[in-house]
Order: structure tokens, then C-alpha cells, then sequence
């Protein structure tokens, strides 16, 4: 028999992406929870069903995987369909299906950042991969770009210990899409991630980056 839990007053963010109300000890029912940082958490889930009408979320019980725990009640949900996530040495996650590039920019920031940050690394990229598949490409330095389409590009920044994403598209085109501080990066958009906290509003915008046709 499938326990399937139903979740009202979710908040659609974008596609795919939910913000919802749970309490932290809920969180703890889906399985081990492998960090405990910042305000929100966040839950994988691998299957559901929104109904905009009501504003429901439906999903198995067994296709939620926990990522971070919150100390309020505020959760972000990304659906990633058909991608397996596992545990791996030192409890990081990653996605079994993760291409080179993706690897390589999850290990430079458990390498090179605090481990706060490095885990908010981790979660802002499966948000990002339950979105667009894709794989990021090494460049110079510490910089990272999207494929094949290059919509947003991370830098890693040990000496700040954060990381800088700039998504394309310009200051206008992201106001009020998220409460992250934005700046004008040669008429792309650039802000900073920190900590967990941020990863629900760095994903508005980088899921509203402008994408080429």
C-alpha cells in the first residue's frame, strides 16, 4: 500500500518548484536528514502532482528525499522526475546521473568552501537540474558555465567563501523576482549564494533567466 501525502496552501514558484509549509520534525519522517542550515528546508521529491486549482501537492511518501532542515516552517520542494539521489562519502548529495562538469563543480566546493556553503552548492544545483538537464562546463579559474545553453554561470570564491552566479538577462528584466540582492553584470544579472537560505530565491532567478530559442 502507497502512503500519499497531500500538502495545501503550496505556493507554485515556478515550474516544477513549490514553496510550502512543514514543520521541521515533519521533515524528519521522509528519512535521514543530512544537514541542518538556515531558515528553510528543502525536499527532492521524484514524483507528485500540483493541482493549481486548490493549490494541493500530492506525492508518495517514499518519493520525497530530504536535503536540508530548516529551523522554521518554510520549505522548498523541486520535483525531479526519474533521477535517482543517494548518499555518498561524507553524506554530500549528488545526482547518480550528475555529468563530469556537474561533478567537478561539486567537488571544488566541497574542496574549496566552507561546508555550509558547499552543501548550499549542492542544493542549488539538483534545484537547478530538476529543471533543466544539462551539464556545467569548467572554464578558467574557478568559473563554471552551463550546457548546452549557457543561461547562468557560477564562479566559486574561497577567499569570500561564496559563490557568484550571474544569469543572462539584465537588472529589469529579474526585478521583484526574488528578494536576492542583483547586480548588473555587463547587461547580464549577477548575485551571490551563501547558505541554504538563499537557494530558494537564487532558483527564481535562474529560472527565469532568458534561454536561447
Amino acid at each position: 500500500m502507497t502512503i500519499t501525502m497531500t500538502v495545501s496552501n503550496v505556493v507554485a514558484l515556478s515550474e516544477d518548484v513549490w514553496a510550502l509549509k512543514m514543520a521541521p520534525h515533519e521533515i524528519r519522517h521522509f528519512g535521514q536528514v543530512p544537514q541542518a542550515l538556515g531558515k528553510r528546508s528543502v525536499l527532492l521529491l521524484t514524483s507528485c502532482n500540483f493541482d493549481p486549482h486548490t493549490n494541493e501537492l500530492r506525492f508518495p511518501l517514499g518519493a520525497a528525499v530530504p536535503l536540508n532542515i530548516g529551523t522554521t516552517n518554510s520549505v522548498v520542494a523541486l520535483l525531479v522526475e526519474g533521477e535517482a539521489v543517494h548518499l555518498c562519502e561524507g553524506d554530500e548529495l549528488v545526482a547518480a546521473s550528475a555529468g563530469p562538469g556537474d561533478r567537478a563543480f561539486l567537488a571544488m566546493a566541497r574542496s574549496e568552501l566552507s561546508r555550509e556553503t558547499a552543501l548550499a552548492a549542492e542544493s542549488l544545483l539538483a534545484g537547478v537540474r530538476a529543471r533543466s538537464p544539462g551539464d556545467l562546463k569548467r572554464g578558467k579559474s574557478r568559473n563554471f558555465s552551463e550546457t548546452p545553453d549557457n543561461f547562468w554561470y557560477a564562479i566559486i570564491q574561497p577567499r569570500i567563501d561564496e559563490i557568484s552566479v550571474t544569469v543572462r538577462g539584465d537588472v529589469s528584466h529579474f526585478a521583484n523576482v526574488s528578494n536576492l540582492e542583483i547586480k548588473d553584470d555587463r547587461g547580464n544579472t549577477r548575485f551571490k549564494v551563501r547558505s541554504a537560505g538563499d537557494i530558494d530565491e537564487a532558483l527564481k532567478l535562474i529560472l527565469h533567466a532568458i534561454r536561447r530559442p
